[in-house]
């Protein structure tokens, strides 16, 4: 009988630059970083998920979270929390038995900003687009009186920013990749042990 995978550590490990994006599964940069794995038994990998989260209890070095019917959204101990801290979402989906030598669940985690941060791209976003909109169209009505249209200039101006924006987005991910490790790793050692488990008949 296969040994039991060892629990995940309570300490925060360096993890080297390179093995960070490796243990992510970015291949190319993305506004939500995605994994899966192969699940044997959904049941009881949540019954495991449900238990470690009991155990741990918000206390540093561990995950908290909430676990639903098909999946849970995990992040780190408020203690550890930074403002580049991910969420880590899990759903569990059910393979087609033909696909598969043995019919069985899909594990997909996306990993994606915490609320707050989410909000704040949003409200940006918004704002960019209302003032890049009302340059174009107090651009338009200067030529239409026959003056010079200088209001232009907050398109681009806007559209520069937007793009600043969005490249902040994988600055955090940079920042976050460690969280994003722990996280991962959490996980992982959780679906080896409940594949490990034998089948409910």
């Amino acid at each position: 009988m296969p040994a039991p995978a060892p629990a995940p550590s309570r300490q925060r490990t360096r993890i080297p630059p390179a093995a960070r994006y490796h243990a992510a599964s970015m291949s190319q940069p993305r506004m939500r970083p995605v994994f899966t794995r192969p699940v044997r038994d959904a049941d009881a990998f949540l019954r495991l998920l449900r238990e470690e989260l009991a155990r741990a209890n918000g206390q540093p070095g561990q995950c908290r979270g909430q676990v639903h019917a098909r999946g849970a959204i995990l992040r780190l101990c408020d203690a550890e929390c930074r403002v580049w801290s991910p969420a880590l979402h899990l759903e569990l989906e059910p393979q087609p038995a033909e696909s598969t030598a043995a019919p069985g669940w899909c594990l997909r985690g996306t990993f994606s900003p915490s609320s707050p941060v989410w909000t704040a791209f949003l409200g940006i976003y918004i704002a960019l687009g209302t003032l890049g909109i009302g340059a174009a169209c107090w651009g338009g009505a200067q030529l239409t009186m026959d003056e010079a249209p200088w209001a232009f200039v907050g398109v681009p101006v806007t559209l520069a920013l937007a793009a600043f924006t969005y490249g902040a987005a994988f600055i955090g991910q940079g920042l976050g990749a460690e969280d994003m490790y722990l996280l991962r790793t959490f996980v992982e050692s959780l679906a080896e042990r409940a594949d490990a488990l034998p089948l409910a008949s």
